[in-house]
């Protein structure tokens, strides 16, 4: 089983209040706390959509096993490292773009952790999502405890400020803000039976939206 924690949220958001304002055409400063919230909102929804973090972030990934590449994990006989053959040579991480891994850890029947030198390991954050890679010669290491004997710390975004967020993603953002600024205490059902929006996550959002997200989003499994 995989499972997945944010750790540290973004410290920043993609898109700027002053060029949301001026999207959404608002000249006053009496909602600018509402404004500011819908942002984030907005930035969390379009990640959530996408598969991807858009402002830096840090994760970590839960492993009870590391993924097979054929036969089962245990056979009833052998014992120790589990070798390449075994497993499969690398791990995909979610939210791409990978910037870097902070960590490998893994955990004894006691929970004591034993961090993983970052010399068996390479780390592609060309490829999205990015790949935690196995170095010739190295195996992964074998985990005693039966849940989340792995974690993958590791840091995903594309900047700590919206300057290399691709211009789409940022556009995006600020049009949703507008929609649920404009549209706000509108049921979904009202909107969705026009043609105009969907659903996604139970969330309403035009379709213009998600038609300039959908080059956007992951598509491969992790």
């Amino acid at each position: 089983m995989t499972s997945f924690k944010l750790t540290v949220p973004p410290a920043a958001e993609p898109v700027a209040l002053a060029d949301v304002k001026a999207q959404a055409r608002i000249d006053t400063t009496a909602d600018d706390a509402l404004l500011t919230a819908t942002i984030t909102a907005a930035r969390q929804w379009v990640e959530n959509y996408t598969g991807r973090a858009i402002i830096n972030q840090t994760w970590q990934m839960a492993l009870d096993l590391w993924p097979a590449a054929s036969g089962e994990w245990w056979d009833g006989v052998r014992e120790g490292p589990i070798s390449g053959l075994d497993r499969v040579s690398f791990i995909s991480l979610p939210r791409p773009p990978l910037v870097s891994i902070n960590s490998v850890t893994y955990y004894d029947n006691t929970d004591t952790p034993t961090v993983w030198p970052s010399s068996n390991y390479f780390v592609d954050t060309i490829r999205q999502p990015g790949r935690l890679t196995l170095r010739l010669g190295a195996t992964w290491p074998v985990p005693s405890r039966l849940a989340n004997g792995i974690i993958i710390d590791f840091i995903a975004g594309y900047g700590t400020d919206g300057t290399a967020v691709p211009q789409v993603i940022k556009t995006a953002i600020s049009q949703l803000v507008t929609h649920w600024y404009e549209h706000r205490g509108e049921a979904s059902a009202n909107f969705t039976g026009r043609g105009l929006t969907s659903t996604f996550n139970g969330v309403n959002a035009p379709m213009v939206i998600q038609a300039l997200l959908d080059p956007y989003r992951v598509r491969t499994g992790v």
